[in-house]
């Protein structure tokens, strides 16, 4: 089901009204009021990252590793 909207026309009625709907739902789901200007604090969300550490070299000899792998499959398939 579509709705027919001329070009001079911006937004239908029932366009207006659908987007309303969904703004009102979006910010009753949320939590966060449109009068709520306190940001958001994600200190609690990131404890998952501690004790952990980036990789250095082993993330170069894994990628070594598969481009590796890629260039025997090709040889392997294409000089067959």
């Amino acid at each position: 089901m579509g709705i027919l909207v001329e070009k001079n026309e911006e937004k239908s009625k029932l366009q207006e009204r659908i987007a309303a709907d969904l703004r009102e739902r979006a910010s009753r789901t949320s939590g966060l009021d449109d009068d709520d200007d306190d940001d958001v604090d994600l200190e609690e969300d990131s404890a998952y990252i501690e004790g952990t550490h980036r990789s250095h070299g082993s993330a170069i000899f894994w990628i070594v590793l598969v481009v590796l792998a890629l260039i025997s499959l090709g040889i392997i398939f294409f000089l067959k």
